[in-house]
This record gives structure tokens, sequence and C-alpha cells, in this order.
């Protein structure tokens, strides 16, 4: 955000930005310098680019690549991360031999790939054997160092099951297996390098990097100051901005802590400061940025994940997940303005705040976003629309630079719909240099006309370039631990049969109701989201919860979409709420407290997935008219639940009333006609008289 925007009074100590970054991290940054810090910073540059090369030009091995993506990402993590106690600002020698010892495992995989395709997991060589051990424990530290104990532990607990199932009862038993069978299985395409790294290593870094780019860019102060811009002066607006403006922040990162600090540093002041208290702000920013996670076009990382687990196409998950991404924010929405209506809670006054108009002609420096969505809507694959996302992403940075009207980058968002419409026929990659070339010789072309000059410009713009893949590849560490440390839990499940068993049983459930079935599923999927990101609980919810939905008769993406929802949603669930401990953190409130808030903000989305495993129209599947029914209804449904957890309608509401409207949600939200019918009646003949009494006592 500017300097001069409303959230850039913040009185957030770094004390209090750290503490909250506790709940994402699991060990302190070393403060390096010196030729370390040099050392470390072109490391990250390389393996920004390395990944850009690989994925558009250079071809490489599937395994090979997926072992240098993890490699690289944790001899990175061992040098910034310090394992225990103080940070210190030097690499000691334990963790530099840790290094060497990381890459050696990714040469190891490189140089007999051909043998290991043929011997892993049945013929395996002592060599084998501690390659893999050696790996699979580095990769446990990796994922401790930057994302804490949760997801180590449960990796761990499951590596102890793939040898003492021999002595477990019932659903638990299995044959039991050798060192050497187990470790290179685990370490293989099957586990650590399998469908989560996959997505990691081919997308996850890709867009990861594109969000950096927009970061450097400006484009992140520009979103935030127009969400300042429409929605600061309505009542409780800085809540409301914190909703809207979140939703850049948060629909790039796998992590819903890092989603809170990133936008509540800005936002949770002014909300304290117009009368919400610590811990309403830390919980309405905890549900704003979760929310993030359910927003198409990137979902948290987790559409791309879906997409290798499911083989669904991209854009099919994200035009899927669009009214449902909706209806929680208009759930949340209503929440906020409820209680600013209770509390007497204004916006800030329009002094303080950006000129909307102004700010029209700048909505160009979303050029980036234009030419993606244009890319992934045209059927061109997911790489070539993130690859010229950051290319569109650097013209931005030079027309920043250079000072320029930024109504200047129409031009290549022009250029590329020209071409695609005009020119189908030609490869994305024809279409994204055309783009670049417009955009390019347009701003040179008015570079003369700048006070800056072109070639310091230049200069900056490489510098720009820089920080944006040094920035991006620091935030893919996460990300990159988890997903190879879900791998050995997915690995495990796979080797031991598990999966198959736990279908079975949740079939023995669901043949009595599938409702209880689903109700389990949900459990499964908030336990395992708990204490840790995103990426990996649904990974892991994915591999053990999925094909047991999908035997009982459910649609693939539905169920996928359902286990999604709880896994993000875990993040504000007590009693480990990490995403509103960090807003907690943040704000001064009790976390326990905050946590309880955000769940209530966040309300609709515990229930709203039921809605779209056998209604469909929400999922933009379906009639128009099936689609319209469903949506319309769910809105009102959400309504009424907000108005039942709100207590407030035309005043405050006793306990009868609030039941009558939580009953006229789940009627509406069931998405039957019958239900729907129902539910209208009811809730009109409450609101109905709801209001009539208020008139009356008013009137009185």
């Amino acid at each position: 955000m500017t300097h001069d925007s409303p959230g850039a009074e913040g009185a957030i100590s770094e004390r209090a930005v750290d503490e909250a970054e506790t709940f994402d991290f699991g060990s302190k940054l070393r403060g390096l310098t010196g030729w370390q810090a040099t050392m470390i910073t072109t490391l990250c540059v390389i393996y920004a680019l390395f990944h850009l090369v690989v994925l558009n030009f250079l071809q490489l091995d599937a395994w090979v690549f997926r072992a240098l993506h993890v490699s690289i990402a944790a001899v990175i993590a061992l040098a910034l991360y310090a394992p225990f106690g103080r940070a210190g600002d030097r690499i000691p020698v334990a963790d530099v031999l840790l290094s060497v010892v990381t890459l050696g495992t990714a040469g190891y995989i490189w140089v007999t790939l051909d043998e290991l395709v043929i011997r892993t997991g049945v013929l395996p060589t002592p060599w084998d054997v501690a390659v893999a051990v050696a790996g699979i424990l580095i990769v446990i530290e990796f994922t401790r160092r930057t994302a804490g104990l949760a997801l180590p532990v449960l990796a761990s607990i499951f590596m102890v099951y793939g040898f003492v199932g021999p002595w477990l009862p019932g659903v638990l038993y299995h044959r039991g297996f050798e060192l050497g069978e187990f470790s290179t299985f685990v370490y293989s395409m099957e586990g650590v390098f399998g469908i989560a790294t996959a997505a990691a290593a081919k997308y996850i870094v890709l867009f990861v990097l594109f969000a950096a780019f927009l970061q450097v860019s400006k484009v992140g102060d520009f979103f935030m100051n127009l969400a300042f811009a429409c929605f600061g002066r309505m009542r409780g607006g800085p809540a409301k901005v914190s909703l809207f403006g979140s939703i850049l922040f948060g629909m790039i990162s796998g992590s819903g802590v890092a989603n809170v600090v990133a936008s509540g540093t800005f936002t949770i002041p002014v909300m304290k400061r117009v009368g919400y208290r610590p811990t309403s702000a830390g919980g309405i920013e905890a549900a704003a940025s979760t929310g993030g996670q359910l927003t198409p076009p990137i979902m948290g990382a987790g559409a791309f994940i879906m997409a290798e687990i499911t083989g669904i196409p991209y854009t099919e998950i994200i035009v899927a997940a669009l009214i449902p991404c909706l209806l929680y924010y208009f759930a949340v929405y209503l929440q906020i303005d409820l209680e600013a209506r209770k509390e007497g809670i204004h916006g800030l006054p329009a002094s303080e705040l950006p000129k909307l108009k102004p700010m029209g002609r700048d909505a160009f420096m979303l050029a980036p976003l234009a030419l993606l969505i244009i890319f992934l809507f045209a059927g061109y694959s997911i790489i070539s629309a993130g690859s010229w996302g950051i290319a569109i992403a650097v013209l931005v940075m030079l027309q920043q630079r250079l000072g320029l009207d930024s109504r200047v980058l129409a031009v290549p968002v022009v250029a590329v719909l020209t071409s695609v419409i005009a020119l189908p026929q030609l490869s994305a990659n024809t279409h994204g240099l055309v783009a670049f070339a417009a955009g390019l010789v347009a701003i040179l072309a008015l570079a003369a006309t700048c006070r800056t000059a072109l070639g310091a410009a230049l200069r900056g713009t490489g510098q720009d370039i820089v920080e944006a893949l040094n920035i991006g590849a620091r935030q893919c560490l996460q990300l990159a631990a988890v997903c190879a440390c879900a791998g050995i839990v997915v690995g495990v499940i796979g080797l031991t049969g598990l999966g198959g068993r736990f279908s079975a049983m949740l079939l023995g459930v669901a043949g009595q109701s599938e409702f209880l079935a689903l109700i389990f599923a949900m459990l499964i999927a908030l336990i395992l989201g708990m204490g840790m990101p995103t990426t990996a609980a649904y990974a892991i919810a994915a591999s053990v919860v999925a094909p047991a939905l999908q035997r009982i008769g459910l649609e693939v993406l539905p169920v996928h979409l359902f286990i999604f929802y709880y896994a993000v949603i875990s993040t504000i669930t007590p009693p480990i709420a990490l995403s509103a401990f960090a807003g907690a953190a943040l704000a001064g409130g009790d976390p326990w407290k905050t946590s309880f808030k955000a769940v209530k903000y966040g309300l609709a989305a515990f229930i709203v997935p039921f809605l779209f495993i056998h209604n469909q129209g929400v999922l933009l599947d379906g009639t128009p008219w099936e689609i319209a029914r469903t949506t319309a209804t769910a809105a009102l449904g959400v309504w009424a639940l907000a108005t039942a957890s709100g207590g407030w309608l035309a005043g405050t509401l006793n306990i009868g009333w609030r039941l009558g409207f939580g009953i006229t949600a789940l009627l509406l939200i069931a998405g039957d006609i019958y239900t729907d019918i129902a539910g209208i009646l009811i809730g009109a003949a409450l609101t109905a008289l709801r209001l009539a009494r208020a008139r009356s006592a008013r009137a009185a």
C-alpha cells in the first residue's frame, strides 16, 4: 500500500507481526549479511528462473525436475531458517553439510534415473535406500522449519504406521514392509515427488512468481487503494475494505496465515480506529483472508492440485468455484454490516480516502490479470497464461519506472484480444509475444516525453525483476515443503492400502446415511487442516476421503470442492485456528474469542458445501433455470443465516427469532425445490412480521 493510503497509519508493531508469523513458520529467519546474503539471493533468483526455463523452454524428466524443485528449495530454507532457538546471522557448518546431502539426493536421482525407474520399491540397492532415507528426513526437517510441527508429526506417524501395521487391528492392519521397499517407494513419484509436488513444481511456483511480480509492480497497492476508495466510506467501511482487499492477497497464497499478515497489517489498525473490537478486527481479517483461497482464478494454489488429482480441466474448476466463493463473501459482508449496524460503526471520512474517479485510469495496471484470464478462457495452457502474465507485469514495472499514464497498458490487452479473436489458430506464445511487443513499443514510443531517462528506467526495471524473482522464490519455500511432506502421507496411504480400507469403512457409514458420510468427511478435512497449510491438508484429505465419497455415487468435482472448502476453513476453526490466532496477534485480541468470531463471520462456508454436493447449479452446472434458482435461494439462505447468527433485523433479535431464521436458512440452502418454497414462505413471513413489529414499536 502506498504511504498516503488510509491503511498506512498502521500502529501494528514489528513484535506483533513476528508473533503472527509464528503461526505460519516453524522457525525464525536468519538475518544473513554479506556474501552469504548475496549468495542466497542469487540462489533464489536462479531457482525462480530454473522453473520458468524448464516450464517454457527446456525439456527435463519429470522426476528430475521435481527432485530439483524440492532439493534447491530445501537448500535455500536450510540457509534462511534456523533449526532451533536464536536465528543468528550466519549459516552454520551443520546446515551447509545438510545442504550438500540435499543436493546429493537430487544428483543421485538424476544420474541413476533409468535404473531407479525399474528397481524403486521392488529391488532397491543399499545406496537407493540410503538416499531415500536421507531424502525423507530432509523433507521432514525442511517442512518443520518452514511450516511448523503439525505436518512433520503427521508424516512421522504415517511412516511408523508403515512398519507396525502387522500388529494393528481391524482397518489399520497391513502386512508390513522392509525399510528398503518402504523408503524407496515413499521417496519416489508415488510419494514425495507425486501429484502434490507435481502441481507445486509445474503451476504453484509459476503463480507465486506471478503474484510477486504483481506485488513489486504495485498492482497490490492499487488493489488495496481501490478497495478503500470503493468501500471506505460505507458503514463499517474498513472491515469491508479488509474483505475485498484480501481477495488479491488471499487467492495467490496457499497459507491463510500469510494472507492475514499481508493484508491485516494495513486493515486491522483502521478497523480498530473506527470502533471494531480487537477480537472482531482479527476475526474479520482471518475470515476475509481465508476466503481468498476460495477465490478463482488461483484459489490459493488448491485449484492446481485439484486439477492434477482429478484430471478435470483447470478452467472448469475455477468456473465451478465462482458462485460458492461469491456466497462466502456475501455471507461475510452481511455479518460485517450487521455488526456495524449493532455497534454504530461508521466509515472513514471522504477526505482520508483515495478518489475513485482518478483511479479509474490506473485500472489498466491490472493488465497482467486481464491477459491471464484471456489466455485461460481461450483454452491455452496454465503455464502459457502464467508466463505471459509475468511478462506483461514487467511492462507494468517499466511503465511505473517511467511514470507514464497507465492507460498505455491497454495496448497489450487490446493486442492480445485482437490476436486471439482474429487468429485463434496461432500458438499461445505467438499471441503472448504480440501482446508484449505491442505494449513495449507503445511504452518506448512515449518514453521520450518522460522526465525519467530511459536507461535509468530500464536499470530500475531490471532491479524490480530481480526483486520479484527473489521474493517469489522465498514465498515458494513453504509450499514446496508442505507438498513434498504431504506426499509422504499420500505415499504411505497408497503403499499400505489404507485408502481402500478407509473407503470401505466410509461406505459402511454411508449405507446408513449419506449425510453421516459427508459429516464424517467434513470432520476429517477440518481435523487434517488444523495446524497445517491448506495445500497439504487438501492433498491428504483428498487421498483419504475423496475415493470413498466417489464410490457412494457422488460426482468427482463436487466431492473435491467439498473437501477443499473444509481444508481451507480449517484455518479459522478452533481449537487450532492458525489464521484467527494470527489475526488476534495483529489486533491484540484474545485468540479464542477471535477464532470464534472468525467462525461466525465464515459460517456460510461450513454449510454451503453440502448444497453443491447434490445441487450443482451453484457450480454453474445445469440449465439456466436451475443455476438461477439454486443461486438465488442459496443467497437468500446465506442472508437468513447471517441474520440468525448476527441476531439483528430492525433491532436485536431474541432466541425465538434467531431460531426461526436459522431454520429458514437451512431450508433455503438445502437446494431442493420444495425446501426452497418452504424457506421462502417462512422467511418472508418472519421478515414481514418482524418489520411490522419494529414499525409499531417506533410508532409507540
